[in-house]
């Protein structure tokens, strides 16, 4: 088959795969709708940290809101986007293996694993979108000796590393620092030294490319103390983490379970075959590279180690695992004179299990995209959840009420993670308030949200959910405290309870 035809081939299954789990599904994912916002904040022409608060560096709201902007604002937009994102990642481990000179028939079923883990996380997220970039980096670098020296090429390499830290600070930076010096540890003459701190020259060039096109931005834009506020100085107010120990315990599930303690004994693996052997073997120097990217990685795992976290953190060593498998199998089992009738029977076992479950898994997503596709048209009563599923009589029951207080000149907070669900159909934007976490209200906190609401005046209203529901495990408590403590209850709407401040003469007036 034409090469060409065959990665167009594969790409469809995976977009087909894809869709039929991400079309259908139901308004439920706030990582989607707190994204959605900020694209949908991009395309309405408001500013990053400015207008709307966020902790990550904005290049994915930023192209996402421009793709809003140049077609419809609306979340289908997104889904489609996330769709492509995901079907890069995925091709992307494809070809990686395919560059390792993997069979192919091991590699799609490892893709067919890799699917059915990530199936209930697929989502658009600048997590995936530092993961593709980190793939994309791999792919390259395994095509090359290690100390071989292009400028052109490190350049390049240079500007797309550097861009992951534009989608996220942290774990951008932790695989660009890794990118540009991860060489030095394998440096052992005077030539290679020189080489790789060409290498070191021409990569960071590049990494102060899409850096100094940011500084420019912010300049521009004049957000820098703002971006300061919630992407540097509010770190002290994050106190949100989910210890790696929830994942050994199996507190998500017996596969990732097992996975969490699979993923660190292969990285410790690789340290040891590549960094204290030091053999530069065609196999060490693969194994090298992915360890370093592995590690690189592994970062966004911290401070939140919960399951879509590391499972995009432990893609890089998962594919690593795999090859390390093919040579075992290959080298050692297949190898042996006992096992050699075996081969050609093996061989053909993972070559219809993989075609099956291919089939399987393209047949069901078909199928869920054709019933979608039947039914999207019932979703059209919110705006900018057209097509969208979504149960939303509670939604426009709460959006007419913000509405009808607004014409009396009231203003409608609700403190809750959920906010911007109500806040999006309206096209209203409550900084602070549509993201209501810890550690994404700037350097004050909570203390500071609480100062802003003993100033608001007495024609605002506070909505906070009933205490028989269940929070958001980021919800800044010592806010919804204070409002319990200092502020009026005055009635009950959907599953929220009305506040206004104590004092305010007109009460249950305000539901009229």
């Amino acid at each position: 088959m034409n090469k060409t035809i065959k990665n167009i081939l594969i790409i469809l299954i995976l977009f087909i795969s894809i869709a039929g789990v991400v079309l259908p599904k139901e308004l439920n994912n706030l990582d989607e709708i707190w994204n959605f916002n900020f694209a949908r904040c991009i395309a309405d022409g408001l500013l990053p940290y400015k207008d709307f608060n966020m902790v990550q560096t904005p290049l994915l709201p930023i192209l996402c809101g421009i793709i809003l902007k140049l077609t419809f604002n609306e979340m289908i937009v997104m889904r489609i986007l996330a769709i492509l994102l995901m079907t890069a990642c995925f091709f992307a481990s494809y070809k990686i293996l395919e560059r390792l000179n993997v069979h192919r028939y091991i590699i799609n079923l490892f893709i067919v694993g890799i699917y059915l883990m990530f199936y209930n996380y697929f989502c658009i997220d600048y997590n995936y979108a530092v993961l593709l970039i980190s793939l994309i980096i791999i792919y390259i670098e395994l095509k090359y000796e290690m100390f071989d020296v292009d400028p052109k090429r490190d350049f390049w390499l240079g500007i797309l590393v550097g861009s992951s830290i534009l989608f996220k600070q942290t774990t951008g930076l932790a695989l660009t620092v890794i990118s540009i010096f991860y060489k030095l540890l394998l440096v052992s003459n005077k030539d290679a030294c020189k080489k790789v701190f060409k290498i070191i020259i021409y990569r960071s060039i590049g990494v102060l490319t899409p850096i100094l096109l940011f500084v420019i931005y912010l300049t521009i834009n004049n957000i820098w103390i703002d971006f300061l506020d919630y992407t540097i100085f509010s770190i002290s107010t994050f106190s949100n983490k989910i210890s790696y120990i929830q994942l050994i315990k199996g507190n998500y599930g017996l596969l990732t379970q097992l996975l969490s303690i699979l993923v660190p004994i292969t990285v410790l693996f690789l340290y040891y075959i590549t960094i204290c052997k030091r053999n530069i073997s065609r196999e060490q120097k693969n194994l090298f590279i992915l360890f370093c990217y592995s590690v690189a990685s592994m970062v966004v795992v911290y401070p939140i180690s919960d399951s879509i976290h590391f499972l995009i953190g432990a893609l890089p060593t998962l594919i690593s695992f795999c090859y390390l498998m093919y040579i075992f199998i290959n080298n050692v089992v297949l190898n042996n004179k006992k096992c050699h009738k075996a081969k050609a029977e093996i061989k053909n076992i993972m070559k219809h299990l993989g075609l099956l479950t291919t089939i399987i898994i393209i047949i069901i997503s078909s199928l869920k995209t054709i019933q979608y596709l039947k039914i999207a048209n019932e979703y059209e009563d919110l705006k900018h959840f057209i097509f969208i599923p979504v149960f939303n009589e509670g939604i426009k029951k709460i959006d007419d009420y913000i509405i009808q207080e607004q014409n009396k000149n009231n203003k409608v907070l609700i403190l809750d993670a959920a906010a911007a669900i109500y806040m999006i159909p309206i096209e209203k934007y409550t900084k602070d308030y549509d993201l209501f976490l810890k550690g994404n209200l700037g350097a004050k906190g909570e203390n500071g949200q609480i100062e802003k609401l003993r100033k608001e005046n007495n024609n605002t209203i506070v909505l906070i959910l009933k205490d028989k529901y269940k929070k958001n495990w980021q919800t800044p408590e010592n806010v919804i405290e204070y409002i319990k403590q200092n502020w009026k209850k005055i009635d009950e709407i959907e599953q929220f309870n009305i506040y206004i401040k104590k004092g305010t003469n007109d009460g249950k007036n305000n539901m009229q």
